[in-house]
């Protein structure tokens, strides 16, 4: 009795526990509410759209018209420096063929309540280095030394009239005069400026290109006698390197103190003209 009783009570606890099993399968049942279910649905994927935009025509207004704008620029050249160009001025000028000049001097004096004034002017014509003409004159009394060299011959002018002379006498009587002249000038006296000159600009002066320089070194007034004060020039050089003009001014007090003022101005024309000197003998208006 007492094993089937434990059979018994084995086998109804293998009925309980598969009587749970089942009902552990089998779906729970959903409460019921009066409220609809909500139901969530995914997010919808985004659709490229490939349609290309339609074209929009828009009028924009029209851009006021604006004036042209000058642009300043600032380009370093470089100046002219006079050191070399005075000294080389007067190598280039006895490299011209032919050329005319003219100097004048203009002075004002004063000593002892007196006033002295005077007006000198050098005219000359150069055809090369064996032809020349020369004519000094003193525009106030009226005095006048010419002078004509064609190669080794020479003529000067004298109360007389035309008289050849050796060409060594018309050098020597001409030396005073002819210290003023561009070629004699240039030789050595304006070769000094070049470290007391400055740069002033290009000019034009008689028709030809030049660079203007300008002075006030004293050396200006080596050529008279006494002090010089306020000395001042410009100079006028050619692009080419020969001087075409000058002016100086200055005012000083002589050795027993009298006063005056100078004026010295030169300027050069006909650059390579064809220029011919005759012998005063055939043609005295030779040029």
């Amino acid at each position: 009795m007492k094993l089937r009783n434990a059979i018994a009570l084995v086998l109804f606890a293998m009925c309980c526990l598969l009587l749970a099993a089942c009902n552990s399968n089998e779906p729970a049942e959903v409460a019921q509410t009066d409220e609809p279910a909500t139901v969530t649905e995914p997010p919808a994927t985004p659709v490229e759209d490939t349609t290309p935009p339609a074209e929009v025509s828009v009028d924009l207004p029209a851009e006021p018209e604006s004036e042209p704008v000058e642009l300043e620029l600032e380009v370093d050249v470089e100046l002219p420096s006079p050191e070399g160009v005075f000294a080389g001025a007067s190598a280039a000028l006895s490299d011209l063929e032919s050329y005319r000049f003219v100097t004048s001097f203009l002075f004002v004096g004063e000593d002892d309540s007196e006033t002295e004034s005077g007006s000198i002017e050098l005219s000359g014509a150069i055809a090369g280095p064996d032809a020349q003409h020369f004519v000094w004159e003193d525009l106030e009394e009226g005095d006048r030394f010419e002078l004509v060299q064609i190669g080794d011959e020479a003529w000067i002018l004298d109360d007389d009239g035309w008289e050849s002379v050796p060409l060594l006498v018309a050098n020597a009587m001409s030396q005073a005069v002819l210290v003023f002249a561009p070629s004699v000038v240039w030789g050595g006296f304006f070769g000094e400026l070049e470290s007391h000159s400055t740069y002033v600009g290009q000019e034009t002066v008689n028709g030809i290109s030049s660079h203007h320089y300008t002075s006030t070194y004293n050396t200006w007034g080596r050529y008279w006698q006494g002090n010089l004060t306020d000395a001042a020039g410009d100079v006028w050089i050619a692009e080419a390197g020969y001087p075409i003009k000058y002016e100086f001014n200055a005012t000083g007090e002589d050795e027993e103190g009298g006063r005056g003022s100078v004026s010295w101005s030169m300027e050069i024309t006909d650059v390579n003209a064809d220029i011919n000197i005759e012998p005063p003998l055939a043609e005295e208006e030779s040029f």
